[in-house]
C-alpha cells in the first residue's frame, strides 16, 4: 500500500470533511474511494485503448489477407521454422 500526501486550503478541507461526514465516512475513506474510482476509470481507458489497437491490428491482417499479401504455412512448417530461429538465437546468430 502507498500513502498520498497533498495540501489543500483550510476552506476546501472543511467543506470536504463536511461532505464526508454527510456520507458517514472519514475524509480519508472518501478520498481513498475517489482515488479507486479514478484508477478504475484509467483501467477502462487503457483497456479501451488496447481494444482499439487490437482491432486495428486485426483489420490490417485481414486487409493483407484480402490483398493476397499473406503467406500461410502449416503448423509443422511453423514449428520447424521456430526451432531454427531458437537455435540461431542460442548460438548468438540472431
Amino acid at each position: 500500500m502507498s500513502t498520498i500526501h497533498f495540501r489543500i486550503d483550510d476552506e476546501t478541507k472543511r467543506l470536504a470533511m463536511q461532505a464526508a461526514e454527510r456520507q458517514k465516512m472519514s475524509l480519508t475513506e472518501l478520498m481513498r474511494q475517489r482515488a479507486e474510482e479514478l484508477a478504475a476509470e484509467e483501467r477502462q481507458y487503457q483497456d479501451s485503448e488496447y481494444d482499439v489497437w487490437l482491432e486495428q491490428q486485426i483489420t490490417q491482417a485481414f486487409s493483407r489477407y484480402d490483398e493476397s499479401e499473406s503467406q500461410f504455412i502449416s503448423d509443422d512448417e511453423m514449428n520447424s521454422h521456430m526451432a531454427e530461429l531458437k537455435a540461431q538465437a542460442a548460438r548468438g546468430k540472431l
